[in-house]
């Protein structure tokens, strides 16, 4: 599983977006930044974007 924190992007904000790829947990993030942020669609779908936001990804420590 990979995790990708809100917070990780300067907002405050305590979602954590979750997926078993990189791929799906960057496009929950997409899905959070654009329902709960307000952010546009198209400009986080760019591949440019999608590979920032992918940097940010971790491994989910489950417990």
């Amino acid at each position: 599983m990979k995790v990708i924190y809100c917070r990780d992007f300067g907002l405050d904000c305590n979602a954590r977006m979750r997926g078993r790829t990189v791929d799906e947990a960057v496009d929950a993030t997409i899905k959070h930044g654009v329902s709960m942020h307000g952010q546009d669609l198209k400009e986080l779908q760019t591949p440019e974007k999608r590979t920032e936001i992918a940097a940010k990804a971790k491994d989910l420590e489950e417990k």
